[in-house]
This record gives structure tokens, C-alpha cells and sequence, in this order.
């Protein structure tokens, strides 16, 4: 198997806008033969080709026969998105014509690109760090304004800036330290002020940063929220509800909904998939108790679980029994059908949920959207912004290089040699180093561009 290294020697195209019928696509190419390539498509390019202006040119194939006329722009490196030759051709969009000025484009030494694989040239080529190409992959796949403009602020660099700022108190208490041990006959073993300033300022920086992940996993992944409980509840009703259409039938029998069923939905810019499952009980059915493990299953891995009950029949034993086995699943009771309920039973309902409701009242949407932007919020950090750790790497790395700054720190306090303070000074900016992709392993750095798309 190639590695990353030899396969930049190969000049790779993708079509760079999405497959189907459009008015315009986009084939981009990009290597050191990149200029060859694209002349053999468009022959009729000027000899010296303008940086980045677009010319109109006939794409021809390999025979010489005409493709289309198309807006062709080169990019000369490292003055490109990749750091090296690149080009766009921008073509009209029908899957015939991208098709043909792809296989023009393979015809004449180029190859077809991996997914991510334009993104991971630009890293490897010194464009942009490791955080900030994982950033571009979550603002191509953003399902919010709110997740597009904090992934933006990640490729613009805010984040990167912050874990550099931890970086910087760490180099520097690291000279410090080594400076301590080097010339520890002649000053003595005790350490400076300022080292041990600057290990505390660099473990407060990534405990900050450390405690903004629960809102960047939010707004990158979303939130599962999964309705749960009794058949007939008004579980159906409630997905509608929210969803802002008539996704799931409803009737009065018992047992309609034998499959999971999801709506994504925007609650103040956070994505939440909501899912409508099977009621809860034991039931001779063999259809239906599929419905009811697939329904357990979908509580078992919820962020948030929404359990719907009757608020004229409130929380019986099996009720309690099904939330006991939500385990640490987080549970909200929600008491439906309020309409049913005498006025006795309502307030017993509204004293004992956390919201009641009848799910057919013209803002019922309207007021489960409010609940969940109350129990969302509670899990954002308000002061994050952009700057927050989107990805388990992230936040797996700088809690490493936090735990290790805190145990250099706790070394000097117990007044042991500097030795031991600087192997965790050592371990902290080693962490850092691979949280930016400079030591990362290529495995790793795969798995990530992977999830990428064609032509990105």
C-alpha cells in the first residue's frame, strides 16, 4: 500500500459539485502534473496561463472530439487551497459531460481522487493544521447556521490559535525547566516563577477549552432525542408536533408505530433528529416486538429521551419500571393528552411531569420546541463561540496534554527534582503536536479525511 507521501507524486481529479442533472459542475485536478493534464483537455489555452482568472476553453476527450465549452481556472502553487498546481474546470452540469471530462482527464495521467483527498494535500502541504481540515469537513456537513458559523470560526483558525496560546506557556516552561537542570550546580534546583506561572496558564487554557466539547459536539453531531413510552400515548402525535408535517400515522389502536422513525429538526441552531418509536409493552405480536427492542434500543443510545405518558392514567408501575432501565440515559416525563384529563388529573400531571400537554393543540410544536431549547441550552457553554472541540480526538488529546501540565504542576509542589516536572511538560507538548497533525499517525490521519467527500 502507497503512503500519503508517494501518492502526492500522482496528479488526482474529482468532480467537486454533486452527482445529478445541474447548471454548472466542477471537476477540480490537482498535482504536479496538473498543467499537463489540463492542457491536454483544453489544447486551446493560452501558452502562458493567467493565474487564477477564468478562460473560456473547449474541453475536448482523448480523441479530439469536443466535451463542452467550460470556464477553466489554474491555480499555480503553492498559491492554491492544496499548495501545489491545481485547476478548476467548470462545465455544464450533465452527468455525460462530467463523466467524459473525467475520463478525459484519467486518459491523460491523472487519477481519481479519495475522498478528502484535495483537503489532505493542503495538510500535508503546510495550508492549514489538522483542527482546522477537520473544521472544513464539518462545515460541508453542517446542519445549522449555528454549526456552519462555529465549524467557519474552527477554519479560520480560533481554535487553533487557542491550543497554540497552551503551546506557547508550555515551550516556555520547558526551556525554563531544562535551563533549571542544565545549570542546576551552579543556581541551585529551584524553579522560576514564571515556569511554574506558565504551567498554571497552560492548564486553565485547556480546561477551558476541555469544558466547551459537550457544545461543539452538539452542534457538529447534534442531538438524538428519542420519544419513548406506552402505546397510545400520543407519541406519534407529538413527532408530528415537532416535526411540522404528518410524518407518523396516528389512530386510537394501540401498537400502530412498529418502527423507528426520525425527523431532523433545528432548536435554536443545535440539529436534533427526534424519533418516533413502538410503545412499550409485552405483546404476542412478533411484528410488534421487534418494534418495542428496536424502541429500547433507540432510548439505549438517545442523548435525550422524551417519556410520553397519559396524563388522565399518570406514571403506573410499568412507566417506572421502563424508566429504571433507561440506566444513565437522560429522561424528561411528558404528560399528553391534558384535553382527557379531569382537572384533578391535570394538576397531579403538571405537578409530577416536567412538561403536560395536549399534543393537538395548535402549539404543542411550538412549546416541545421550547422545552428542548431549555434542556439543550443547559448543555452549552455560552462563552464558547466557535472555539470549541468538535471531534473525541480533540478533546481525547487535550485532556492528555491537561493531565500531563497538571502533573508536572503537582510534581513541583511536592518539591521533587525539575527531571520529573519536564517528562510531563514533554508529554503535554506531545499531545498538542499530534492534536495539530504533526505526529499523528497515517491511519489516523486516513480515518479522517475519509469521512470526507469526493472532491474536498
Amino acid at each position: 500500500m502507497r503512503t500519503a507521501a508517494e501518492s502526492l507524486l500522482d496528479t488526482v481529479v474529482a468532480p467537486a459539485t454533486p452527482p445529478g442533472r445541474s447548471a454548472l459542475a466542477v471537476v477540480r485536478l490537482s498535482g504536479p502534473r496538473a498543467r499537463a493534464v489540463l492542457r491536454a483537455l483544453a489544447p486551446g489555452l493560452p501558452e502562458m496561463l493567467p493565474p487564477r482568472r477564468a478562460t473560456l476553453a473547449s474541453v475536448l476527450d482523448a480523441e479530439g472530439a469536443a466535451i463542452d465549452r467550460a470556464l477553466v481556472t489554474f491555480f499555480p502553487g503553492p498559491a492554491s487551497f492544496t499548495g501545489e498546481d491545481a485547476a478548476e474546470i467548470s462545465v455544464h452540469g450533465g452527468p455525460v459531460v462530467i463523466e467524459r471530462v473525467l475520463e478525459a482527464a484519467l486518459r491523460a495521467g491523472a487519477r481519481f481522487a479519495r475522498a478528502g483527498e484535495f483537503t489532505e494535500r493542503a495538510f500535508f502541504h503546510g495550508k492549514l493544521d489538522l483542527v482546522r481540515a477537520e473544521a472544513l469537513g464539518e462545515l460541508i456537513a453542517a446542519r445549522t447556521p449555528a454549526a456552519a458559523r462555529a465549524s467557519l470560526k474552527r477554519l479560520e483558525g480560533g481554535l487553533s490559535k487557542r491550543f497554540a496560546a497552551a503551546r506557547e506557556n508550555l515551550l516556555a516552561a520547558a526551556a525554563g525547566l531544562a535551563a533549571t537542570i542544565d545549570f542546576a550546580e551552579d543556581v541551585g534546583d529551584s524553579v522560576p516563577d514564571a515556569v511554574r506561572a506558565g504551567l498554571a496558564r497552560a492548564e486553565e487554557d485547556l480546561a477551558r477549552l476541555l469544558e466547551t466539547y459537550r457544545t461543539g459536539h452538539l452542534l457538529a453531531a447534534g442531538c438524538r432525542v428519542v420519544l419513548a413510552g406506552p402505546p397510545n400515548a400520543g407519541k406519534s402525535t407529538l413527532f408530528n408536533a415537532l416535526a411540522g408535517s404528518n410524518r407518523a400515522i396516528v389512530t386510537d389502536v394501540p401498537g400502530t408505530t412498529r418502527d423507528a422513525l426520525e425527523a431532523s429538526v433545528d432548536i435554536d441552531g443545535v440539529p436534533v433528529t427526534v424519533v418516533d418509536t413502538a410503545g412499550l409493552r409485552e405483546t404476542e405480536d412478533a411484528v410488534e416486538r421487534i418494534g418495542v427492542s428496536r424502541a429500547r434500543e433507540e432510548a439505549s443510545r438517545a442523548d435525550l429521551v422524551l417519556y410520553v405518558y397519559e396524563a388522565s392514567s399518570g406514571l403506573g408501575d410499568e412507566d417506572l419500571r421502563a424508566l429504571s432501565r433507561l440506566e444513565d440515559r437522560p429522561a424528561r416525563r411528558i404528560a399528553n393528552k391534558l384535553d382527557r384529563a379531569s382537572s384533578e388529573e391535570a394538576a397531579a400531571s403538571r405537578a409530577s411531569s416536567d412538561l403536560a400537554l395536549c399534543g393537538l393543540e395548535p402549539g404543542a410544536g411550538e412549546k416541545l420546541r421550547s422545552f428542548l431549547a431549555h434542556e439543550i441550552s443547559a448543555r452549552i457553554e455560552p462563552e464558547a463561540g466557535g472555539d470549541v472541540l468538535s471531534s473525541v480526538r480533540q478533546r481525547d488529546l487535550a485532556e492528555r496534554a491537561r493531565t500531563a501540565t497538571s502533573e508536572a504542576r503537582a510534581s513541583l509542589a511536592r518539591g521533587e527534582s525539575p527531571e520529573y516536572a519536564a517528562s510531563h511538560v514533554t508529554a503535554a507538548l506531545e499531545a498538542l503536536t499530534d492534536l495539530f497533525g504533526e505526529t499523528t499517525a497515517e491511519d489516523v490521519l486516513q480515518r479522517i479525511f475519509a469521512s470526507f467527500c469526493i472532491g474536498k
